[in-house]
């Protein structure tokens, strides 16, 4: 009666290391993309913080008189890789007194340049003084 053999042999143990091999590299893509993804969201969540920084600190809502142009500038206090930049640029005829504003904050990692913008509209009027105002029950 011939004896039977207790145990793998070499073929099942390398087949059982190649699917482990895999399997490891598998996981191990898998938590490099997701490190990734989370430094894009870090990176992203610190260009909006700044973007409303550099909002507040120059804000068009405060001067007299809203002018076509571009401006760009730095953070104090934030990595020297963030910058920010606004272009103002009229919308429509202009005694609409309507304007684009875009703001986009840059920055680089790695070697890769990224942005993140916002585009809004501004309603700034000229002010008109003088003048009077005929309506229906006649001059006011």
């Amino acid at each position: 009666m011939p004896r039977r053999r207790a145990g793998l042999t070499l073929i099942e143990v390398m087949l059982a290391i190649a699917i482990l091999g895999l399997g490891l590299v598998a996981l191990i893509t898998t938590i490099s993309r997701c490190l990734g993804v989370v430094r894009q969201a870090r990176n992203f969540q610190t260009a909006r913080h700044l973007l409303a920084r550099a909002e507040l600190e120059n804000a068009l809502q405060l001067e007299e008189q809203i002018e076509e142009g571009a401006e760009e500038g730095g953070f104090d206090g934030a990595p020297s890789e963030y910058r920010w930049s606004r272009t103002v640029e009229r919308f429509g005829r202009e005694e609409d007194g309507l304007f684009t504003v875009t703001w986009r904050v840059t920055w680089s990692e790695k070697g890769r340049a990224s942005s993140e913008e916002v585009v809004t509209r501004l309603y700034a009027p000229e002010v008109k003084e003088g003048g009077s105002f005929t309506g229906p029950g006649g001059p006011r």
